[in-house]
C-alpha cells in the first residue's frame, strides 16, 4: 500500500482531501494513470469499494471487489485474497444475499486451510455460525462457534478471539444457558480490557443486562445498561444502540412503566428503514407487541406480531439453513485436522531449519536486526529464534507477559515522548533484574514486555514476578510522569511438555487479562 501512496504523493496528488463520490473519482483516476501492478490496480478498486459501501452502493461495492479478485492469483496473493472475500462477504450479508455469503465463507475456508492462515479460517466459521444464529437456530450457531475453539490458541487477533466468544455468549443466553453465560461473560470481560473494541465491550453489557433481566433483578439491569455510552457521539453501531434500548423498554415493562418503553421504541421504529439487519426489526417489533399487549392495545400488538413473523419468514426463506448442517461441520471437523497438521509441519521445519542453520542464527543474534531500536531489549525476530532454540534442546521455561497500566492515558496526558521515557525506564529495570544467564528480555509490542526464565519452577516465575512488580511500583517516577506513579500488570505460565509455544503464550495472555481485570498492578498465574 505504501508504495502507491507514494506514487500518488509524487504524482501531487492528496488522499486527504476528497471523499464520497469525489473519492470514488480519485482512485478511478490513480488505477488509470497512476497505479502500475495488478496489486496497485486491485488496492485502486478495494479502496473504491469501501467508499461506495460507506455511500450505501453495496451492489457496486461488490463489483468492485471482484474486479480486484480478477488481478490477484494464489499462492502469491492468498492473503490479499483471503482479504478481499471477507470484504465480499460482509457486502453479501450487507444486501441480504445469504446464499452468496455462505459460498464465501466455504472459499474463504478452503484457501484459508490450504495456506495456513488461521485467522481467515475462524473468520469464515464465525460467518456460518452467524447464519445460523440469524435463522434462528442458537444450537446449531453454537456448534460452529465451538469449532473455533480448537485453534483459539492459535489465533493472532485478540479482537476476532473476543468476538467470536461474544457471538457464543449470545446463543447461551438465547437457549437460557445462563450459568454457561455468566461464566463467558467474565472471561469476555478480562479480554476486552486488552482489545478496547466499544462496540463489542458494549455487547458484552448489553448481555449481562439480558442475564440480569432474565432473573427479575431489572434494577441491576438498568444499571448495568446506563454504563452502555451508545449514543452517536461514541460512534457506535445503530444496531447496538436499538438493542440496547430494547433492553431498556423491557426494564420498564417490568417494573410497570409501559409508557416510557412505548416511547423508546417507537422513536426506534422512525429509524427501521436504515436497518439492513432484519433480525434487528423482528427484534424491534417483537418487544414493540409485548409492550401493546402489556397495555391491552390488542390490536397493535398483533400488527407488529404480523410484522415480526413476515420479517422472519422472508429471513428463513433466504438464510440456507440446509447448506449449514451436518456435512458443513464435518468437512468443518476434517479441516481442524488439516490445521493442526499444518501447525505440526510449520513447527517442525522450524526445528530443522534451527538445527541446520544454528551456528548463523547466533552470529545473528549479536546484530541490530535483533534488538528494540528504542529499548535495546531484544526484538520479536530474535524471540523467534530463541524460541526454535528451547524446543529444540528441550528446555522448560516460563512466560512472564509484562504490561505497563494505563500506558494509554499516559500518552493522551502527557504526549508520547513522555510515554517513550517510561517505556525506556521500565525496560531498563526490566534488563537490570532479570540480568542473570537463565533470563532473556524481550520487547514484544508497544507497552508489552515478555520475559522468558528457563529452568524454573511456577512459584520461583511469581516470586520474580512480584519482585519486579513491586520495585516498578516503589520507583521514584516523578522527574519523569510529575504526580502520576506507574505500575504494572504480569500473566505468568510454564511451558508444557509438548506444546507449542503459541499456546504458551496464550496461556501467560489469560493470566495477564485476569491481572488487568483483578484491578492491575498485580501478578496472576495460569
Amino acid at each position: 500500500m505504501q508504495d502507491l501512496l507514494d506514487k500518488v504523493k509524487d504524482a501531487g496528488l492528496d488522499v486527504t482531501s476528497v471523499s464520497g463520490e469525489e473519492a470514488i473519482a480519485f482512485w478511478e483516476r490513480v488505477k488509470n494513470d497512476i497505479a502500475s501492478t495488478p496489486w496497485q490496480k486491485a488496492q485502486c478498486y478495494i479502496i473504491s469499494a469501501e467508499y461506495r459501501a460507506s455511500l450505501n452502493q453495496f451492489q457496486q461495492s461488490i463489483e468492485e471487489l471482484k474486479t480486484a479478485l480478477k488481478l490477484l492469483q494464489l499462492p502469491q496473493d492468498a492473503e490479499r485474497i483471503l482479504s478481499i472475500e471477507i470484504s465480499l462477504s460482509e457486502r453479501f450479508i450487507e444486501i441480504g444475499d445469504y446464499q452468496t455469503a455462505l459460498q464465501e465463507y466455504i472459499s474463504i475456508s478452503n484457501i484459508a486451510v490450504e495456506h495456513g492462515f488461521i485467522d481467515e479460517y475462524a473468520q469464515a466459521v464465525l460467518g456460518m455460525g452467524s447464519l445460523c444464529h440469524r435463522y434462528g437456530e442458537a444450537a446449531k450457531a453454537l456448534r460452529f462457534y465451538q469449532k473455533i475453539d480448537s485453534i483459539d490458541h492459535a489465533m493472532s487477533s485478540r479482537a476476532l478471539r473476543l468476538k467470536y466468544k461474544v457471538c457464543m455468549l449470545a446463543c447461551y443466553i438465547d437457549l437460557k444457558n445462563y450459568k454457561r453465560a455468566e461464566a463467558l461473560i467474565k472471561e469476555c470481560e478480562e479480554l476486552s480490557i486488552l482489545v478496547s473494541d466499544k462496540t463489542l465491550a458494549g455487547q458484552i453489557l448489553l448481555y449481562k443486562a439480558k442475564i440480569c433481566l432474565a432473573r427479575n433483578n431489572v434494577t441491576d439491569a438498568l444499571q448495568i445498561i446506563a454504563a452502555v455510552p451508545y449514543t452517536t457521539r461514541h460512534n457506535y453501531l445503530a444496531s447496538l444502540s436499538c438493542l440496547i434500548k430494547i433492553e431498556l423498554s423491557l426494564c420498564f415493562m417490568q417494573i410497570g412503566k409501559a409508557h416510557i418503553a412505548e416511547m423508546l421504541l417507537l422513536s426506534q421504529n422512525k429509524k427501521i428503514a436504515s436497518f439492513t439487519h432484519p433480525e434487528l426489526k423482528k427484534d424491534l417489533y417483537q418487544a414493540l407487541s409485548n409492550i401493546y399487549e402489556y397495555q391491552h392495545k390488542y390490536q397493535q400488538a398483533l400488527d407488529c406480531q404480523k410484522r415480526a413473523f413476515q420479517v422472519e419468514t422472508d429471513l428463513m426463506r433466504r438464510i440456507p439453513i440446509g447448506d449449514l448442517g451436518a456435512t458443513q461441520l464435518r468437512r468443518l471437523s476434517r479441516f481442524e485436522l488439516q490445521l493442526k497438521l499444518i501447525l505440526s509441519e510449520i513447527e517442525n521445519r522450524e526445528l530443522k531449519e534451527t538445527t541446520e542453520n544454528q551456528k548463523n542464527t547466533v552470529a545473528q543474534l549479536q546484530q541490530d536486526v535483533f534488538t528494540d531500536p528504542l529499548t535495546k531489549l531484544h526484538n520479536r525476530r530474535w524471540l523467534e529464534t530463541k524460541l526454535k532454540d528451547l524446543l529444540l534442546h528441550e528446555t522448560s521455561f516460563a512466560f512472564l507477559v509484562v504490561d505497563i497500566d494505563h500506558f494509554k492515558s499516559i500518552n493522551d496526558e502527557l504526549s508520547h515522548l513522555v510515554g517513550d521515557k517510561a517505556i525506556v525506564n521500565v525496560s531498563s529495570k526490566l534488563s537490570g533484574y532479570f540480568n542473570f544467564k537463565q533470563a532473556s528480555c524481550v520487547r514484544f509490542g508497544g507497552e508489552e514486555f515478555l520475559v522468558i526464565l528457563e529452568d524454573v519452577t511456577l512459584e520461583e516465575a511469581q516470586m520474580h514476578g512480584e519482585h519486579f512488580r513491586e520495585h516498578i511500583y516503589q520507583f521514584n517516577w516523578q522527574d519523569i510522569l510529575g504526580e502520576r506513579g506507574l505500575t504494572v500488570s504480569i500473566g505468568i505460565t510454564l511451558h508444557k511438555e509438548g506444546e507449542n509455544t503459541q499456546r504458551t503464550f496464550y496461556r501467560a495472555d489469560k493470566a495477564l487479562y485476569r491481572a488487568k481485570a483483578n484491578g492491575r498492578n498485580q501478578v496472576c498465574t495460569e
